[in-house]
């Protein structure tokens, strides 16, 4: 008897393993400010193609302020830290649909030091599964430079893409079919410029005139009618899930705008995760919405820098 429980509790433990192992994610985004007292605020975007009931994130420094929201349902969260590392557990309760998008966020202060007279952020973020596609952000401190103390070192992986919004530098990576076997590392060296730096002045306006004048360009392209698809919009969008870009679809298809029940329509979602969809993507700057009459909307596809 003893040795048949221990045979099927053995089982069951085999079986958790190869779930967790298993798990699979559509997205993961790593979106990171490092705001001017060095403190550093992570948020970390999650799209599971199964619904999720726990988590466990890792982190290699001491974190703090930690949260957790689902699209749907509700979340709690602990932290432990021993051991140099940070541990934190998020169960979830009531998910409500597959690929329920949740956010976790957390803060460090142990993520940037002082290198060669300038600051270096570097951390390594897990990898919980199988992820199709993985978006990291990072936004450095309002008026600071990348370095170039270290040639060709400023930030890292190389292969980053560098904006500016006007008062950040922010740099952007994304990669594809990835891991639990990858890095998921970042970092970039840093100088925090002086009010009114002539240097921060001209690096402002000549990121800023290369992104207005990509902006303006998409604009004309789409007053033209040409911008059918969602994929150009996806370029410039690039957090949005499965279900966001088929509202975008949607609103394209309609030459820019499109009514909530067309929406309803043609995506076969119900009205209230249409709702909800349109409500997420008007907080994110990717649409504006227009009151018709009664509670019908209007949705007006807009073209928007990396959020």
């Amino acid at each position: 008897m003893m040795k048949t429980s221990f045979a099927a509790a053995a089982m069951a433990l085999l079986l958790l393993s190869v779930a967790a192992s298993a798990a699979k994610y559509e997205y993961n985004g790593i979106d990171v400010t490092i705001e001017r007292s060095l403190a550093v605020r992570n948020t970390i975007i999650l799209v599971p193609v199964l619904p999720l009931n726990q988590i466990v994130y890792e982190m290699d420094v001491p974190v703090y302020n930690v949260s957790a929201s689902p699209d749907t349902g509700t979340a709690e969260c602990s932290t432990e830290y021993a051991d140099g590392k940070s541990t934190i557990t998020c169960s979830f309760y009531a998910m409500e649909e597959n690929r329920t998008k949740v956010r976790l966020h957390f803060y460090t202060k142990s993520a940037v030091r002082r290198r060669d007279g300038a600051y270096e952020f570097m951390l390594a973020y897990p990898v919980l599964g199988q992820t199709d596609r993985v978006f990291g952000i990072v936004r450095l401190p309002e008026k600071s430079v990348l370095s170039d103390k270290v040639s060709n070192q400023s930030y890292f992986p190389s292969d980053g893409n560098v904006i500016t919004d006007g008062r950040r530098i922010i740099i952007t990576w994304e990669k594809e079919n990835v891991t639990t076997d990858d890095d998921l590392s970042f970092s970039a060296l840093f100088e925090i410029a002086g009010e009114g730096s002539p240097v921060w002045d001209l690096i402002v306006i000549i990121l800023t005139a290369s992104v207005v004048g990509i902006m303006v360009a998409v604009g004309l392209y789409m007053k033209r009618g040409s911008l059918r698809t969602p994929e150009a919009e996806v370029k410039f969008m690039p957090l949005l899930n499965k279900d966001e870009k088929k509202v975008v679809d949607v609103a394209a298809k309609h030459g820019g705008e499109a009514r909530q029940k067309d929406i309803v329509r043609e995506t076969d979602f119900s009205k209230a995760k249409v709702s909800r969809l349109i409500k997420n993507l008007t907080e994110r700057g990717v649409i504006d919405t227009e009151a018709i009459s009664g509670r019908e909307k209007k949705v007006i596809l807009k073209i928007k820098g990396v959020e």
